[in-house]
């Protein structure tokens, strides 16, 4: 299976550079999700890029899926 194709800016990322966007994103998804105290140090930014992050890795998984 390829990875999901994404493009930033008009540029197509390599293979291994979406798969990388993907890891960070995830990663850091995570890190919120699961320490509280690092979430609670960012506050409402915290809110924000869960919330947009979480849009993002959808819109990656929905073109992977076309």
């Amino acid at each position: 299976m390829m990875e999901a194709m994404i493009t930033i800016d008009g540029h197509k990322l390599t293979e291994g550079q979406s798969m990388s966007v993907r890891v960070a994103i995830t990663a850091f998804l995570m890190e919120l999700k699961n320490d509280k105290q690092f979430a609670d140090s960012l506050g409402l930014i915290g809110i924000v890029y869960q919330a947009r992050l979480t849009e993002v890795m959808h819109i990656i998984l929905n073109n992977e899926a076309s």
